[in-house]
């Protein structure tokens, strides 16, 4: 009998405080697959009904999909914690484990590893489904990409029971199985296990670095111009394109630019490294390269504008409150060394519980001169009724990306942006001493419209969104469904409509592709009563 219960009030929030399930009436807290099934017979059994039930692993949530007033019912995950070798799909974890569990599991008892997230928080039923990537994924690729099979549970079309399907494969059920690579949390079913194949070797060694750049000087002066900041993004799409030319010896690399308001006092470059001797590089030789190599890039960033002398502050994903904690302690070097699983365990913060919004954007090339001037106005903007430190946790973080994930075709996964050579994820945090299940109404309408108007601005050549449809240039290539962003376009809304957002975040992938590479026809034939719904739940068909 599957453990069900009245809600606490942990129960009823996310890892985002901006949302708040009110009306929340049961949680089933199942420990298995099969009971999994059973929690979901018993909200039937309950009146249950599109809408009312929602799953949940790790909480993250950028938007209210599962804590909102019309959730009624909750099949908490965490309970689910199996992990092993199967003899015909390889190892397998199950959903209750979040991504610092895996890495520190997959490296101590199997010496291999995933390119996944790295936020410890985060739990891996939603993350991997919606793609998964992290650090190491421009030397392996995404999450999905090792997948070899799943176990869900569903009620597809013609049945009225939920039913555990084991070992979903590309072999006996290839149009799901492709879904779930990519198609999003809360769409088919209830992912409980996830199977691997021909994982990487986990690496010895991870290297950071970081550079910091000051907004101003000490009187005032402004030195991040909007020439300057155009010279260090143009610099750091040089670190991203590195290696897209198929030299594998560059992929263990992972950039980060932190393009922080101008309230946190600076900018900050970070940077992260892998011995991987499947791809060419391990041992002293390459600790050599890479030290060479920052000083480099020491010499053409200092070239741009003076490097500030005081840590610089990392929030965004993954969290580190300052540069601190990935410089070198001695100043004469210019590495940091840590084992793998220790540079993993330190780069996993998710930082404080707090309100937020985010946004998101692939790129396949450098940003335009528009698009710099746009963020260069907007970082320096100070929303009305707030003061200038409001805006310290306000940032646009872009990722590096490609080389290994661009191996793989747009249309083998529902992740259709295979091109890109940049990720960013626009971010603005806030907090208050309101009581739990409420928000400061003033602060959160000035963080949404600010990041909203600098998201619109960046983007206003593409009709206010990166969208690759009004893109002659070939630089945008939509958003990522893992950062939901409800501004896109929800589901009942005219405009901009569900098919605006569905679009941007899958490309052809949406609707448009044959039967089993098409999200929405394979919805419609394994999820067709939309269990799960959500404002950005993919539709069924006749409903929009």
């Amino acid at each position: 009998m599957v453990t069900s219960r009245l809600p606490i009030l942990s129960d009823r929030q996310g890892f985002d405080r901006r949302w708040y399930a009110n009306n929340l009436k049961r949680v089933f807290a199942p420990t298995s697959a099969a009971e999994v099934a059973v929690a979901w017979k018993e909200v039937i059994a309950l009146g249950g009904r599109a809408g009312d039930l929602q799953i949940t692993c790790g909480r993250h949530c950028y938007e209210n999909f599962v804590y909102n007033h019309e959730t009624k019912f909750i099949i908490d995950l965490t309970g689910l914690r199996g992990i092993g070798c199967d003899a015909n799909h390889g190892y397998f974890i199950d959903v209750g484990y979040g991504n610092w569990e895996m890495y520190r599991m997959f490296n101590n008892m199997f010496d291999t590893t995933l390119p996944a997230g790295s936020c410890y928080s985060v739990g891996l039923g939603g993350h991997i489904t919606g793609g998964g990537y992290g650090l190491l994924s421009r030397a392996f690729g995404l999450t999905v990409d090792y997948l070899s099979a799943v176990d869900v549970v569903m009620i597809p079309k013609g049945a009225s029971v939920p039913e555990l399907y084991e070992k979903i494969s590309p072999v006996n059920h290839p149009d799901i199985f492709w879904a779930v690579c990519g198609g999003g949390g809360g769409n088919f079913g209830i992912i409980t296990r996830y199977y691997f194949q021909n994982t990487p070797k986990a690496p010895q060694y991870m290297y950071t670095a970081a550079f910091s750049f000051d907004w101003k000087d000490t009187g005032g002066n402004l030195l991040i111009t909007e020439e300057v900041m155009s010279q260090l993004l143009e610099l750091f799409t040089k670190f991203s394109e590195d290696g897209q030319d198929g030299d594998k010896s560059k992929w263990p690399s992972f950039g980060i630019f932190h393009a922080n308001h101008l309230a946190a006092g600076q900018m900050v470059f970070a940077s992260y490294y892998f011995d991987a001797p499947s791809l060419g590089v391990k041992g002293k030789e390459y600790e050599s390269y890479l030290t060479d190599k920052l000083r480099e890039q020491r010499r053409s960033l200092s070239e741009i504008t003076k490097l500030s002398v005081q840590p610089g502050p990392i929030n965004g994903h993954p969290w580190h409150g300052t540069t601190h904690s990935i410089t070198p302690v001695n100043s004469s070097s210019e590495l940091r060394h840590f084992t793998f699983l220790e540079g993993v365990q330190n780069a996993n913060g998710s930082g404080p519980n707090q309100f937020g919004k985010y946004k998101s954007a692939y790129m396949k090339k450098g940003f335009t001169s528009d698009m710099v001037a746009a963020l260069h106005e907007h970082l320096q903007r100070v929303p009305d009724g707030l003061s200038l430190s409001d805006m310290r946790q306000s940032l646009c973080q872009i990722d590096s990306y490609g080389c290994a994930i661009n191996q793989v075709g747009s249309s083998d996964t529902p992740i259709a942006q295979r091109s890109s050579i940049m990720k960013l994820q626009y971010q603005t945090y806030w907090d208050s001493d309101t009581a739990i299940g409420q928000d400061d109404v003033q602060s959160e309408h000035a963080h949404v419209t600010w990041i909203n108007d600098m998201y619109s601005a960046v983007y206003a050549k593409y009709g206010g969104y990166p969208d690759p449809r009004n893109d002659p240039d070939d630089i945008v290539d939509g958003c990522y469904f893992n950062y939901p962003d409800c501004s896109l376009g929800v589901n009942g809304q005219s405009s901009p409509g569900i098919a605006n957002a569905m679009y941007l975040y899958f490309l052809q992938n949406y609707d448009s592709g044959p039967q089993d590479r098409n999200l929405r026809a394979i919805k419609s034939n394994w999820n067709p009563h939309n269990w799960f719904a959500s404002a950005q739940s993919i539709p069924v068909d006749g409903s929009l």
